[in-house]
């Protein structure tokens, strides 16, 4: 069965939103983030050990993940869907390469072009609630990546001093000017390629990965608690301690 035509009124729309991001959001990303504090909790063993990794990171996180890290040679695998599209047109113009599909839809093709990204990138990157949610699921597809190139996947966390909320599924983050940012690292979880393909072996991955995303928004909490003294916004599942910007 055909898939039905769009509306041109939607095609213009979503053409014209397109060229806005494209043009607009990398300027944006780059004069927003320059007004932040940094901290890094882990990098050392991690994004700035020139080790070959897959990077998690969770959806509401994209704006910030981007923003600090278009400096390491990383390939970022984004969804088909239109909002994957707004998303590719900013991250290929601040230096990052891509891969178009997801683990629900253009999986396989997204597959292929991430193995052939982890012959020269620096690192790999997925979103394992992407592009639809629900927030904070872990689809399979990121032990897949990580599974079949051999490289450790390490769970990102972030906290901000001041950030918006997004309403959408997700709640993505965004911090405020001049906000202070931590971003931590968890410790790197191995995954064999028997691991990535057997359901049996996929469950306790998927705890271990739940664990360490959690792991890693509570060091960067804590970093930024020690850092200005309040809870600030952090970004993962709920916590009692987390505040409004």
């Amino acid at each position: 069965m055909s898939k039905r035509p769009q509306p041109l009124r939607k095609r213009i729309l979503r053409r014209v939103s397109a060229a806005l991001a494209g043009g607009l959001g990398p300027w944006f990303l780059r004069a927003l983030s320059a007004t932040w504090r940094v901290r890094r909790v882990g990098a050392e063993e991690t994004i700035e050990s020139g080790r070959p990794l897959t990077y998690g990171l969770w959806h509401e996180s994209i704006p910030a993940g981007v923003a600090l890290h278009r400096r390491y040679g990383l390939t970022v695998m984004i969804s088909s869907h239109h909002d994957g599209e707004l998303i590719t047109r900013i991250v290929e113009r601040l230096g990052f390469r891509t891969a178009r599909g997801s683990s629900t839809r253009g999986g396989s093709r997204a597959l292929r072009e991430m193995l052939a990204a982890s012959r020269h990138s620096n690192g790999l990157v997925l979103t394992p609630d992407g592009p639809r949610g629900p927030a904070h699921s872990i689809a399979p597809g990121v032990f897949f990546v990580a599974g079949a190139t051999g490289r450790p996947l390490v769970a990102t966390g972030f906290a901000a001093s001041r950030a918006w909320r997004a309403r959408s599924w997700d709640r993505m983050m965004l911090p405020k000017p001049f906000a202070r940012v931590v971003v931590a690292y968890a410790e790197p979880i191995p995954v064999s390629r028997a691991a990535a393909r057997e359901e049996e072996l996929l469950a306790p991955l998927r705890e271990r990965l739940a664990a360490a995303f959690d792991s890693a928004h509570a060091a960067a909490a804590a970093t930024l608690q020690r850092w200005t003294g309040r809870p600030g916004v952090v970004g993962g599942r709920p916590r009692p301690t987390e505040g409004a910007a």
